[in-house]
């Protein structure tokens, strides 16, 4: 059985500049809080992180950033 969970990507604007985010699921109750994923520094990306998405199927919202 596959269970299709939400995503959102969108971007936010600060000063002259943008960040890309990701959000995966949702929050399915208040004891469950999301888990952010901040990533390793600079020039580096979320990719290594992606595995995390897998906790959005047990009802915990996944987020992560650039």
């Amino acid at each position: 059985m596959v269970t299709t969970v939400p995503i959102r990507e969108g971007l936010i604007s600060f000063r002259s500049f943008k960040t890309w985010y990701r959000v995966v699921g949702t929050q399915e109750s208040p004891e469950r809080l999301p888990l952010l994923c901040l990533h390793g520094g600079p020039g580096g990306t979320h990719d290594y992180l992606e595995p995390l998405e897998e906790a959005a199927r047990e009802g915990r919202q996944v987020v992560f950033y650039d």
